[in-house]
């Protein structure tokens, strides 16, 4: 049995984008795929000039800081003592060294993988480019380079937060050039990562001799997600925004996995207004939410931080049905609303400010909430209103019902079509997960985490900014943008 010619170290990828042949036109015959379009029309120059120059110093610094650590060891000190050492100087450069792989060569290939519906790695990425010969001509690779060029790569941006960087600046490029236009309402929600690690594992602190240091969680961020009864995951929370109109990510925030959706909102919304721009936050009014973040608290995080109202459905929590004193009623739920005693929910008519009461009324007679397929037998209409030929009106105390938003009631049909675009936030996470290799992150820590969520953000909007330069329309996926 012959060996296999796929290297031990990719024998989890299992997917290869075949190579298709190349016709000597400016690579015409491949332009009806995603990833080139992208990699030879999109302006990678404009948009990520000043991630480049900082990259070049952090990989000129890292190679500084590793050749004055070699040359300050204290072993080799310890053998030739006579030796002069100025650790201070700055070595001559060699006219004989060889030219580092550029850039944005290395930056296309982490941010096009996706499209090859493969987890973006670092060996996935680099498998991509050994064994597909037109993403790695494509992207602009004269040569195969090795695998530690794409892991050098990676982490000299993870390092130095330069993926989080270029997710701003390509955000805010997308805004400037009308892609994104101005959103009156933004959708949070927080989805998992699934993480390659195991929950409460830790490690020695490094040190050759024995120590009494604390051992050190082999990742910081993990924790256990349950997601039902029967179903959890060891994985990362990430939180994601997006304008309900334009369906992209805008910012994210990520936390450990067994972390309480509730308590995320202040951090995420601290994190929206560092990442966005002032001209375009001036605009939201609305951050829509899950009913797990509505509290008192999360509402005045929305009106601090971003000066936003929060629309979130009602989470009765621990409150439980109860008796409703009044003609007609059979009772108050756990969401507020009276049912009468023909088991009708009745319908929010508005609030009375002056008393701090909410005015409900009968969704059968009242011609104005009138309510298609339900009837009242003429028993119970006379017992609860007399016979009213608008039916029943009856008023709730305020105080009565708490878990309502005063300021702006759940109740109302007002607010179910204002709430309903929240579903853009959900469509979004499906398409980073399905689609852009959000599903699993194979790196370690917070850092690392932020980093992947960044990339997928970028790709995001990339495609974005191409389906609009080739249709003139905004298409979320590159369905579209291959046709």
């Amino acid at each position: 049995m012959t060996d296999s010619i796929i290297p031990k170290s990719y024998s989890n990828v299992i997917y290869l984008q075949p190579s298709f042949s190349f016709a000597q036109d400016n690579f015409s015959s491949l332009r009806h795929l995603p990833y080139v379009k992208l990699a030879l029309d999109f302006p990678w120059e404009e948009v990520f000039a000043p991630i480049e120059q900082e990259y070049i110093n952090a990989r000129f610094q890292r190679n500084w800081d590793k050749r004055n650590q070699r040359n300050s060891d204290e072993s080799q000190v310890e053998l030739f003592p006579h030796l002069p050492r100025d650790v201070s100087a700055k070595p001559k450069k060699s006219s004989r060294g060889r030219e580092g792989i550029d850039f944005y060569v290395l930056l296309k290939s982490f941010l096009l993988a996706p499209l090859l519906y493969v987890e973006v790695m670092v060996t996935s990425v680099h498998f991509q480019v050994v064994g597909n010969s037109d993403f790695r001509m494509v992207c602009g690779f004269t040569s195969t380079p090795c695998l530690r060029t794409f892991e050098r790569f990676d982490q000299i941006m993870i390092e130095n937060g330069l993926w989080e960087k270029a997710r701003q600046l390509m955000v805010n490029f997308n805004i400037q050039q009308g892609i994104i236009e101005k959103e009156e309402q933004l959708a949070v929600d927080t989805t998992h990562v699934e993480a390659e690690a195991t929950l409460n594992a830790v490690r020695k602190c490094g040190h050759s001799e024995p120590c009494d240091c604390p051992k050190i969680p082999t990742d910081d961020n993990v924790g256990l997600m349950r997601k039902s009864n029967t179903v959890s995951y060891i994985a990362h929370k990430v939180a994601l925004v997006c304008g309900v109109k334009s369906e992209l990510p805008l910012s994210r925030c990520v936390f450990k996995g067994g972390e309480s959706d509730a308590i995320t909102l202040e951090p995420t919304l601290e994190k929206v207004k560092q990442d966005l721009p002032e001209k375009f936050l001036e605009n939201v009014q609305y951050v829509s939410a899950d009913g797990i973040y509505q509290s008192k608290d999360n509402q005045q995080y929305a009106k601090n931080i971003l000066q936003t109202k929060l629309l979130a459905p009602i989470n009765p929590r621990k409150i439980k049905d109860q008796e409703l004193d009044a003609r007609g009623m059979a009772k108050l739920d756990k969401y507020g609303v009276p049912h009468c005693i023909s088991g009708h929910k009745l319908k929010l008519k508005g609030l009375d400010e002056t008393k701090k009461q909410y005015v409900w009324t009968c969704p059968v007679f009242d011609p104005k909430y009138k309510q298609e397929g339900l009837t009242c037998s003429e028993a119970c209409h006379i017992q609860c209103c007399s016979g009213a030929q608008t039916g029943r009106t009856i008023r709730i105390q305020q105080s009565q019902t708490p878990q309502i938003d005063p300021e702006f009631p759940q109740h109302l049909q007002s607010f179910k079509t204002k709430f309903s675009e929240r579903t853009a936030i959900e469509r979004v996470n499906a398409q980073a997960k399905e689609g852009l290799s959000l599903r699993r992150v194979h790196k370690r820590g917070r850092v690392a985490v932020e980093a992947h969520v960044d990339r997928c953000i970028i790709t995001s909007h990339v495609l974005a900014y191409m389906s609009v330069q080739e249709t003139g329309q905004l298409y979320r996926g590159w369905t579209k943008l291959s046709a």
